[in-house]
Parts: C-alpha cells; structure tokens; sequence
C-alpha cells in the first residue's frame, strides 16, 4: 500500500529520510513489488526510450492522422529552428515540437506512454527528452524525472481523477504539466520542495482548462496543447528552482482542482458539446466526418 497520499506526506518522507523525490519513488515502488531497485530502473530505462521513440518518429512524419486534424505540425516546428524570424530558444522549440509530436503519433494509433492519459502524453516525454538533447543530460537523470514525475501523478490521482470526462483536461494536460515540472526539477538535482512547488506552480495555471475535442477526437485542441504546456512547465519548474514558493500549497491546489472540476458543466468535459468543439468551423468538419443520415 502507498504510504504517500499527500504531498505533504512526501515531503515529510524526503525530510526524514534525507533523499529525493525520485527515490522516495523508487523505495515505494520497490516496496510494493517486491522488485529491485535494478529491476525498476531498468523498466523505467525501457519506457524512457519508447517516449523518445516515439518523438522521433513523430518529428519524422508528415502523415496526417485518420481524420486529417493533424499531422506534419511537428515536423513543421523542427523545420523553424534555423528560421531567422525564430524569437524562442532551441530548448522552446524542441519542447513544442516533441509534445506535439508525441499527440500526432497518438491520433496515428501509435504507440505511445500514457503520463497520465493518452490525451496528456505529451508533456512529460517533451520535457524530458529535450533537456537531454538540448542540455545533454544522461538517460539516468532522465529516469529520475520520470520516477518523480510518476510519483506526483500518483499522489494527484489519489485526490481526483485523471480524465477529461471527469475534470476537463486541467485532470490531463494540467497534470501532465504537474509531473513535467516536477521530472525537470529531479532530473536537474532540485530539491524535493522545489519539485513539489514546480508542480503546485504548473498545476494551478491550468487550473480550469476544459476539454472540448473537435469531432470528439483527441487531435484539436489536444496537440497543440501538449507542445504548449511541456514549456509553461518547464516555466513552472524554473520558478520553483529560483525558489519562489506557491502561496496555496500542492494539496490544496489539487484539492481546488477536483472542485473545479466538479463545478464544470458536462459540455466541457469531453463531450464535444461546448468550447471550440462548437464553434462553426468545428461543427462544419464534424458533419462532415460524421454525416446525419437522412
């Protein structure tokens, strides 16, 4: 059983025990299996390459999805690097690229790491595996992003839930967010208040964010969307590494965040009934994937 239930419990956790936030995962998780410490880094090894797999195969592929809402926009975003009119830092660049990415091989029914959700997979990944290229990390400090991005998806998935139909997508992208901010904290040898607060921070800035998939599709808003929130979260934790602190505490932003969620009306929450999914032009593209039968 999982002895971390509240942010407050981790932290307290690290304090005692004088570790981090990635092995105070990595001690639960070996406690609960029953495996090594070997075993579980080698495991966690595996799927930090299939997320950098999968961004690769993204960013090498224009093909649209099914539908043709996306498709290519990575491939795009790599392709404006060298661009003189590019204001943004190659960090910035990567970071959009490898989230949309990861989104447009999911709308291509490829494989992909759900962290937490398909619809939110693309933070994580995007954050991670642009501070190796970019910043030259080792594949192990990437591992220790995602033990302790892991562990802030469990302890927030233990006070709401992490669906879109549930919450709106501040349960999915929003969280996302969380963990990424988090994972670069820990990847970078933060502490683990700072990684806790980067992921307050990430958190409550998408605190709201509704989920209206055009056709009902996890393509538009949802692709972009990816790309966008692995920077503000790398925003997030970069604030909590210069040691600003969030006023209202990891608990209770969580806490609001299912509250909210609760006080969303069902038309954002993933029926496509609300938001962009209604506006003409989606409506125009859903009629036509879907035409009424006479």
């Amino acid at each position: 059983m999982s002895q971390f239930h509240t942010f407050e419990d981790l932290l307290a956790y690290c304090t005692t025990h004088g570790c981090s936030v990635a092995q105070a995962a990595l001690q639960e998780e070996a406690a609960e299996t029953g495996k090594s410490t070997e075993t579980i880094l080698a495991q966690m090894e595996t799927v930090v390459a299939q997320m950098e797999r999968t961004i690769q195969s993204g960013i090498g592929s224009d093909a649209p999805s099914l539908s043709g809402l996306s498709g290519g926009d990575a491939q795009r975003l790599m392709g404006y690097l060298g661009n003189t009119k590019n204001v943004l830092s190659p960090l910035s660049i990567r970071l959009l690229a490898y989230g949309v990415a990861t989104l447009e091989e999911n709308a291509r029914m490829k494989t992909i790491v759900a962290c937490p959700t398909a619809g939110g997979s693309g933070s994580v990944p995007a954050v991670l595996i642009a501070l190796e290229h970019e910043h030259g990390l080792e594949r192990t400090q990437t591992v220790q992003g995602l033990l302790a991005a892991g562990l802030v998806g469990e302890i927030v998935a233990k006070r709401m839930r992490l669906s879109g139909a549930a919450a709106g997508c501040q349960a999915e992208v929003g969280v996302a967010s969380g963990m990424a901010a988090a994972g670069m904290v820990q990847a970078l040898d933060g502490t683990p208040l700072q990684a806790i607060t980067a992921a307050a921070i990430s958190m409550q800035n998408l605190m709201g964010l509704v989920c209206d998939p055009v056709a009902g599709l996890v393509e538009v808003p949802c692709v972009l969307r990816n790309g966008l929130s692995a920077v503000q979260a790398v925003g997030a934790a970069t604030m909590a590494m210069a040691n600003i602190i969030s006023f209202v505490p990891a608990d209770e932003v969580v806490d609001a965040m299912a509250q909210v969620g609760k006080l969303m009306p069902s038309q954002l929450k993933e029926t496509a009934e609300g938001g962009l999914a209604m506006t003409p032009t989606a409506q125009a593209f859903t009629d036509k994937l879907y035409p009424k039968a006479p």
